[in-house]
């Protein structure tokens, strides 16, 4: 699917405001969508031990560090 018929779609269900940025309604999806997957995900890092944390962290800190500079956030 195109980006801009996915675009047109959210601006329908009014989460996309004329200016193309997200309306009320598309911030509170957005932050209900990030709850919805932190909340999913935290049983995964709670199996952790701290030592893993602490390595997973240092492994995906280059990842995040080149999707920071690709301007991704």
């Amino acid at each position: 699917m195109q980006l801009a018929a996915v675009v047109d779609r959210m601006r329908c269900r009014g989460l996309i405001e004329a200016s193309g940025w997200l309306s009320d309604a598309g911030r509170e999806s957005k932050e209900r969508i990030e709850s919805l997957t932190d909340n999913l995900a935290a049983p995964a890092y709670d199996s952790l031990t701290p030592a893993e944390l602490d390595q997973l962290i240092a492994d995906l800190e280059p990842i995040s560090a080149a999707l920071d500079a690709a301007g991704s956030r």
